[in-house]
């Protein structure tokens, strides 16, 4: 549950996010919730969200966050992006996607919802409920449990294979595909054919106007790892130069 708040010290805005009382009595649930915080506090980059503070009501957790009126990506992508424009979010994405690698952190659910934009447009990402240290070995969810959102997953996390940062710039290319058309990089029916896509369809092709970036969406949306950017901050310098 989000809720929009006020501070009451000065009447800063701010997120207030609170873990389902549904959910707080699932052990697994909570602990996913109190590591979020953690993960976040530990990274401390103008391209993550900031966390004012963190506690527990009687029952459920909750975590005060930035609040950011600029809104999110999707209703960016809703609104229409020009191929400029997606070319600089993306830039802003690789940022972003580096200093969360630099700390150690795989994003595990990137997506345009939770890109989100300040006043004055830089974006940030939140949302690190699924994410996991790169070197962990363990997890809080099961061998090939699917719980990111199956429009951004790499072909690696659709099988419940071992993955690592390619597979956030995986979710970055199908972000990059979206924003230049305002289509999906693959469309299903249902979660399984939605897998099956990434896993096993054809990458599309971008419209003739567009083909100048064709390029760069097969090099990040490539079904192998290896043939990916090795890391955030090669595609940062790719775009750059």
């Amino acid at each position: 549950r989000v809720y929009l708040a006020e501070r009451e010290s000065d009447g800063l805005q701010l997120v207030l996010k609170m873990l389902d009382t549904r959910l707080a009595r699932d052990p697994a649930s909570r602990a996913r919730f109190v590591r979020e915080y953690k993960i976040i506090q530990r990274i401390q980059n103008e391209h993550v969200t900031m966390i004012f503070d963190h506690g527990f009501t009687s029952e459920d957790p909750w975590i005060a966050m930035e609040y950011f009126p600029g809104g999110d990506l999707l209703e960016r992508i809703r609104q229409g992006i020009s191929s400029i424009g997606a070319f600089k979010i993306l830039m802003q994405i690789a940022e972003a996607l580096d200093a969360v690698h630099s700390a150690g952190v795989v994003h595990r659910d990137l997506k345009p919802q939770n890109i989100m934009f300040r006043a004055n447009h830089r974006l940030a990402i939140l949302d690190f409920g699924l994410a996991r240290e790169i070197d962990a070995t363990s997890t809080l969810t099961q061998k090939g449990m699917v719980m990111a959102t199956p429009l951004y997953m790499s072909p690696e996390q659709c099988l419940g294979q071992p993955h690592d940062e390619r597979g956030d710039l995986y979710a970055a290319g199908a972000i990059l595909y979206e924003m230049l058309t305002g289509k999906h990089l693959y469309e299903g029916d249902n979660p399984s054919a939605l897998a099956y896509q990434h896993v096993h369809g054809e990458i599309p092709q971008l419209p003739k106007r567009l083909a100048g970036y064709q390029p760069l969406l097969e090099r990040l949306v490539a079904k192998h790892p290896a043939d990916r950017f090795p890391s955030a901050r090669e595609l940062f310098n790719y775009i750059a130069h």
